[in-house]
């Protein structure tokens, strides 16, 4: 589960970098785009102070908006919807090939969209797990120990897990061409 999420987060950071990159080269003739007095990446790697959604991240946001002349809440919000509907059609075209090859009946693709539709709202994660259960407990317990998650959004992922259906999923199939490896490899990534 979270190794879709990294690559989710992963895939929308490399977004937003090729976005100001593309942008940065485009108004590298203006003066006024950039100070040319400092040099080198922000401290911190690509996304500056604290990492991936550190502050790096932040203040790239808030530049590309500014480029962009539009709000940057209206850039977050747009690159959430499009991450949304990305994962929708992703999981869609998973759904329809595994239908296609025999490995779910439509129902059983059905009945599985229609429960992960049905997940509690603000209850972070993906929502299928990783398809073992206690480690699925144990994390969600840790998030509640943590403050991360209140008790009643812990009560509502316990009630909606008790519901998930009770067939396996097949493993989804790496498209022919894409690259090996971690994070994304389910295949080689240590359990």
């Amino acid at each position: 589960m979270w190794k879709k999420v990294l690559c989710l987060a992963v895939g929308i950071l490399a977004i937003v970098v090729l976005v100001s990159g593309v942008v940065a080269s485009v108004n590298a003739d203006s003066a006024n785009t950039m100070d040319t007095t400092k040099s080198g990446p922000p401290p911190g790697g690509p996304g500056g102070p604290g990492g991936p959604h550190g502050q790096g991240d932040n203040e790239m946001m808030t530049r590309v908006a500014q480029i962009l002349n539009i709000d940057k809440q209206k850039l977050a919000d747009a690159f959430k919807q499009a991450g949304s509907e990305l994962a929708q059609t992703r999981m869609d075209t998973m759904f329809a090939k595994w239908v296609t090859d025999g490995k779910l009946t439509q129902a059983q693709a059905d009945q599985y969209k229609a429960w992960l539709k049905a997940k509690p709202e603000g209850v972070p994660g993906f929502g299928m797990g990783s398809g073992d259960a206690t480690k699925d407990t144990e994390m969600m317990s840790k998030m509640l120990t943590d403050s991360k998650i209140t008790q009643a959004q812990y009560d509502a992922w316990k009630a909606w897990i008790a519901q998930k259906p009770a067939f396996e999923l097949p493993k989804p199939e790496r498209p022919a061409g894409a690259p090996a490896g971690p994070p994304c490899d389910n295949t080689t990534a240590p359990k």
